[in-house]
Parts: structure tokens; C-alpha cells; sequence
């Protein structure tokens, strides 16, 4: 919309407005051409009439057209990037055990002519490094011709490991401010046919760094900064997608970009072969390297150099067997540094004793594996208790978990989710969507109908009992309760939402909120609420005083509101953690502040003409009405409510803990799940398939979309 349509919005808005205190009048003229109403009536469909101009106004306010963001806002923007990309990876480096000893995987250009797209247009560089010394491969991605590089290898290889610590060289204080951020982003969250690579860059950034929506840096800042090329994206987990999938990623990789523009891309060998085989056609100019095996002797070399200097006989067996390769299933297991991590976060930091690996264990790959990752989770809870360092070294706190929690349970509830995110052919496990995936849409249907209904009826007998007119009983239950379901289906399909308390930087914003939108709402309190007192016989003066007092009460509290759902720019990165608590706030927001405004104004002029008693009941219904009948209906991001009965339904049911976010925290604090964005993932894919294979969880029907 052109600035010159959105000067029409607010006459337009305010001739609805209009008409909707016009309507009241016929309605309530119609119903009562007798009698007065009495002041329960009056001041019930005086409510309505305001939700009503409130709705409105909301909708003209989403209909005016936004300012486009200036260069220098584009410019800051990109700075504030940089800052929030640096800042969460580092910490999630820490969480997932990559800093301060990485392993030391040998990296190079691959062979295979299938995936290299001609050698002499990659440029200079010979892309053949250390992954504990990765600044020597930032700089040679640096001087490749397109800066396109595609990290392949086996499962375990290293590969998001690889990217993540190429993000934060790239990001770190030698970076030059004309190069573009690399942002990482898994591909699990990209639908081709949804939308190009740079719709969907769009997309996510602005879901994973809210603090480009601030107001401080105009409106559509994100896409400005994909379509100046100032975006690195480094996508991760082609193998995790089904074969189709991959193929036509590939195809509308190669389709969005232009000439200029570099990416970094993560996926299995094989994975990424088929890729290119199915779309027939390969990643032009793109540099694809490929990890060395390590060598018995790189893996005892590392392990060695994580052992005390005499480690004792049993380890200079397990040493000896490695070596020789005598013990074969250790051998194949730590040609991967997957492999070696489980091994040394298993074995040598709880220091356990390491006589099982010389028997069978040792001989067997697969079952070592298993054997590892079971393990995992126990030795993490004994190691990561709450208040300690999640390292044993001194450490941020909010790096360690907050809980206690058993670790045969933790397994359970982990295993279960595992099935889940299987069941339905993913590995993003987004709290919001939680319902979607546990529950059918009959399901759904029916925890919103018993809702809707529970307090449906609860509302009409609270009313009846208030003394309110038989006709505004009936609408006072069926507008609450249809709140509440409302806001509870759409929540299954919904997102999350944000909230921000910083005052820094926003006293102007909030001034002009005060100034215009305030101003206009406690309009339309006036307008609503004047014209239904007057309607009721009111003397012309209390009909405005009224009006005045409605607004005020409503008025400032919905400017708020509305307020805190602007980001700035010093919101941090989204997680799954602090966007549930975001969600969880604005509902509550949504509800108490329109419910407090709406029942103490309802409360003051009832309990002035029936007595206070009378106000007392009056106001309370009326708030709790307001509440959940319009304040709710108020919520952008509707996700929290649906994901409240989701999470009640499966603690009753024994399959997660009731406090299911506490717990999903407290597992990523522990490295068994790990962050992209606002989603979590099992640490690693191998994980989720291990834990998975237990028993099965039942199909659920599908009843619908």
C-alpha cells in the first residue's frame, strides 16, 4: 500500500466506528422500546461496542503503510547483526563442547568430479586446513572467486561443527564491515515451493533476530539486507531432507542466485550426490571439501592429549587396541570425531573406568555406539548439576541447568519426543507446533470445544448470578468461551510472539503511541460508551463522563500492549526458551489488561448506581469477559494457549514433564539438544534415531488437516 492510500485507513476506521455505535443504538432500542435499560445492560453492550471500535482500530493500524528503511538504517542494522549472529553461536559453541578443544579434523578439496563444478572457476585458496585452526580456512574461503563452499562427509563427520566455527571467525574482530554476516540456518525450514532463497532468508531473519523488526531501523529492514547481498547464509542439514526435497533445494539454490552472491551449505556425501544427480545439475563455482579419516594414530593422539600423562593400564590397553586396530569396532567408531567425543565425554571426563571397551564392546561398532549414547545422558546429568560449571571450569550460569532431573525419566521423555519429530519426518522440534504433531485435528477440535464450553457455561451462570438480562447472559458465556477457542484453534497453526520491556532508545516510539494511538482509543471509549448511556436514559453529562472514564481505563493499557510487541535493537537472537516466555507474558498481558481496565471501569459506574456489592460482582465478570472474550481474540501470536493444553495432556499422560519447556531448557543446557533459531534438535542426528528405535509410539489418525 502507497502512503497516500494509508491517510485513508483512519477516516475509514472512524466511520466504522460510526457505525458500530449506530448499530448499538438500533440494538438496543430494539430490545428494551419499553423500558430503560438498567446499568448491567448498558454497560455490557457498551463493551461490545468498544471491543468492537478496539478490533477496528487495530485493523486500520495494520492496514497503514510502513516507512521503508534508509541506508544508514540498513547500515546499523547490519552492525546489530553482526553482534546478535557472534553472541549466540559463541554460547551455543560452548554448550555443544566445541571451544576449547576441538578435534583436529583435516579438511581439503575433494576429488569427486560428480560435486567439484570445475576447479579453475573456484579462485585462489587451497582450502586445506585444520578444524582446530580455523582461521586459515576462513581466509581461503575468503578468496574463493564466489565464496561458495559446501562442507561434505560422512555421518559424525564434523560438518556443523565446521560451519559454526567458520560463522564465528567470520564474525570475529578481523572481519572487514563491507563483508556480509553470515547467518546460520537450517535447511529443514526452507519449502522451495513456498518461496525463493531470498523470501525465505527474509523469513528467517526476521523470526530468528527480532531486533530487526525494531522501529529504529524502519520497516522491511531484513529484506533490505538480503537483497544488498549483505547476507552470508550458511545452511545446514541438506542430507536431513527427503530425497525430493533435496533435490529441489539444489534447483532453487542455483535459480536465486546471482553471480555475486556466496553461501556455505552442510550435507552427507552420498546425500549431496543424489542431490545433484536428481536436479541434474551441480552447484556451479562452489567449493566442496571433504573431511581426511582419522588415522588410529590422530585418534589416540587426541585422546592422549585428554588423558592425564599416565592414564593407567586398562587405558594403555584400550590405547594399544586402538592403535592395532585389534579392537575394531573402537577403531571404525573414532575414525569420526563423533565417535571420539562420545568416547571422551562417556569415559574420560566423568573418568569411569574403561575396561568394557577391551571386550566385546570394543569388537563392535554399532554396539558401541549404542552403548555411548546411553551413557550420555546419565554421566551430562551428574556432570552438569545445577549452580556447577557445565565445562568444570568457571562458567556463565546460564549455561547450566536450572533442574534436577532423573535420568531415567530424562531418557523417557527424551525418547519420546524422538518418536514424535521420527513419526513425522523432522528434526525441528518448535514448541508451538507441538500440538500439530501429538495431536489430530479431531483432537484439537474437541480440547477447544470442551473449552469453549467449560467456560461458556461458567460465564453464563456467574452472569445470571450477577443479574444481568436473560438476552446479555446468553452473549456474555458465548462470547467468552468463543474467546477462548478461538485464540486456542488458531494457536495450533500459530506462532510465537515477542515481548520487549527495554525503555532504551524507545521513549520517542512510545511517545508517539501515547500521542496518537492513545489518544484515538480513549475516542472510541467515549464515542461507544457515551452513546449506550445516553441510549439508557443517562444525563448527558454523567453519558460523557463515563465515555471519558471508559477510555482512560481501557486506553492506555492496549497502548502498551502493543507497545512491548515492538522489538529494538537490543533484543537478543530468538530462542525457543525466551520465545515461549515472550508468548506466554503477551498472553497474559492480552488478558489481564483489558480484563483490569475493562472490570474496574465496569465495577465504578455499576457499583455508583446499584450499590458496591453489586459493582463488585459486575466488575469481576466483566473483567474476566474482557479478559478472555476480547483481550485474548487481542493476541497476535496466538501459540502459547494451544501449547498449555498440549503440554497438560501429555504430562497426564506420562509422556513429558509437566513443566515441558523448563525441561526442553535444561536438555540444551545439558548439549543433548541444540538451538537453531527457535527451534530445538536433537545434538545430533544419530541421537534422535537412536533414541527413536525404542518402543514404538502408536500412529495417530489423521482427521484432517
Amino acid at each position: 500500500m502507497n502512503r497516500r492510500r494509508s491517510w485513508i485507513v483512519l477516516p475509514a476506521a472512524a466511520l466504522s466506528v460510526a457505525a458500530l455505535g449506530a448499530a448499538v443504538v438500533v440494538v438496543v432500542r430494539a430490545v428494551s422500546s419499553k423500558e430503560s435499560p438498567n446499568v448491567a445492560d448498558a454497560v455490557a453492550v457498551a463493551l461490545a461496542a468498544v471491543t468492537s471500535g478496539m478490533a477496528v482500530l487495530g485493523w486500520a493500524r495494520n492496514r497503514a503503510a510502513p516507512r521503508a528503511a534508509r541506508p544508514d538504517q540498513v547500515s546499523a542494522a547490519k552492525d546489530t547483526l553482526v553482534a546478535l549472529v557472534r553472541n549466540a553461536w559463541r554460547a551455543e559453541s560452548m554448550i555443544r563442547g566445541l571451544e576449547p578443544d576441538p578435534i583436529p579434523v583435516v579438511w581439503r578439496l575433494t576429488d569427486d568430479t560428480g560435486l567439484l563444478h570445475h576447479r579453475h572457476l573456484i579462485g585462489e585458496g587451497s582450502l586445506e586446513g585444520v578444524g582446530n585452526a580455523v582461521a586459515e580456512l576462513a581466509g581461503d574461503f575468503l578468496k574463493l572467486r564466489r565464496r561458495r563452499l559446501v562442507i561434505t562427509g560422512g555421518p559424525g563427520a564434523g560438518k556443523t561443527t565446521l560451519a559454526i566455527q567458520l560463522l564465528l571467525e567470520l564474525t570475529g574482530k578481523g572481519r572487514d564491515p563491507a563483508d556480509p554476516v553470515p547467518v546460520l540456518l537450517s535447511l529443514s525450514s526452507w519449502d522451495p515451493a513456498a518461496g525463493d532463497l531470498h523470501s525465505w532468508l527474509t523469513r528467517s531473519l526476521e523470526r530468528d533476530y527480532e531486533a530487526l523488526g525494531s522501529a529504529e531501523f524502519g520497516s522491511g529492514v531484513a529484506l533490505e539486507l538480503v537483497r544488498g547481498g549483505h547476507i552470508l547464509p550458511v545452511m545446514d542439514g541438506l542430507d536431513e531432507l527427503p530425497r525430493p526435497h533435496r533435490a529441489a533445494i539444489v534447483r532453487a539454490l542455483n535459480a536465486s542466485l546471482d553471480a555475486a552472491e556466496s553461501y556455505i551449505l552442510t550435507s552427507r556425501t552420498e546425500e549431496l550426490a543424489e542431490a545433484v544427480e536428481d536436479a541434474k545439475q551441480p552447484l556451479p563455482s562452489a567449493a566442496v571439501i571433504a573431511p581426511a579419516p582419522l588415522t588410529p594414530a590422530d585418534a589416540e593422539g587426541y585422546l592422549r592429549t585428554c588423558l592425564p600423562p599416565a592414564p593407567g593400564p586398562v587405558w594403555e590397553n584400550v590405547l594399544d587396541g586402538l592403535r592395532t586396530g585389534e579392537l575394531k569396532g573402537l577403531s571404525q567408531l573414532t575414525a569420526a570425531p563423533l565417535g571420539l567425543w562420545l568416547l571422551r565425554a562417556v569415559y574420560i571426563d566423568p573418568q569411569a573406568d574403561p575396561a568394557p571397551l577391551t571386550g566385546r564392546l570394543g569388537q563392535d561398532p554399532d554396539e558401541l555406539r549404542g552403548h555411548l549414547w546411553d551413557g550420555l545422558i546419565p554421566v551430562l546429568l551428574a556432570a552438569r548439576s545445577p549452580g556447577a560449571s557445565p565445562t568444570g571450569r568457571a562458567g556463565p550460569p546460564e549455561l547450566t541447568p536450572r533442574h534436577v532431573w532423573d535420568a531415567g525419566q530424562t531418557r523417557r521423555h527424551l525418547s519420546y519426543l524422538a518418536r514424535v519429530l521420527s513419526r513425522n519426518g523432522t528434526r525441528d522440534l518448535a514448541w508451538w507446533r507441538l500440538g500439530g504433531l501429538v495431536l489430530d485435528a479431531d483432537e484439537r477440535r474437541r480440547a477447544a470445544t470442551t473449552t469453549c464450553l467449560v467456560v461458556g457455561v461458567l460465564f453464563g451462570m456467574v452472569a445470571a448470578f450477577a443479574g444481568l438480562h436473560p438476552l446479555v447472559t446468553l452473549p456474555v458465556g458465548f462470547g467468552a468461551g468463543l474467546g477462548v477457542m478461538t485464540t486456542t484453534l488458531l494457536g495450533f497453526t500459530g506462532t510465537p510472539g515477542h515481548v520487549s520491556v527495554e525503555f532504551r532508545g524507545r521513549v520517542r516510539d512510545l511517545a508517539r503511541q501515547i500521542t496518537i494511538v492513545l489518544l484515538l482509543r480513549i475516542l472510541i471509549g467515549m464515542v461507544s460508551v457515551s452513546g449506550v448511556a445516553l441510549v439508557a436514559d443517562a444525563q448527558p453529562g454523567l453519558a460523557i463522563e463515563a465515555g471519558i472514564w471508559a477510555g482512560l481505563a481501557l486506553g492506555p493499557g492496549l497502548v502498551l500492549i502493543q507497545w512491548m510487541q515492538q522489538p529494538t535493537p537490543l533484543t537478543a537472537a530468538t530462542t525457543p526458551y525466551h520465545a515461549w516466555r515472550a508468548s506466554r507474558t503477551l498472553a497474559v498481558l492480552c488478558a489481564a489488561v483489558p480484563g483490569a481496565g475493562g472490570g474496574v471501569f465496569t465495577g465504578l459506574v455499576a457499583g455508583l448506581a446499584n450499590g458496591p456489592w453489586f459493582g463488585i460482582r459486575l466488575g469481576v465478570l466483566s473483567g474476566a469477559f474482557m479478559a478472555l472474550g476480547f483481550g485474548l481474540t487481542m493476541l497476535r501470536h496466538s501459540a502459547w494457549p494451544a501449547y498449555l493444553i498440549t503440554s497438560r495432556h501429555l504430562a497426564e499422560q506420562g509422556k513429558c514433564p509437566r513443566d515441558l519447556m523448563d525441561f526442553l531448557d535444561d536438555a540444551h543446557r545439558l548439549g543433548l539438544l541444540r538451538v537453531v533459531g527457535p527451534v530445538y534438535q536433537f545434538r545430533h542426528a544419530d541421537l534422535q534415531d537412536h533414541l527413536a528405535a525404542g518402543t514404538r509410539v502408536p500412529a495417530r489418525p489423521r482427521g484432517g488437516a
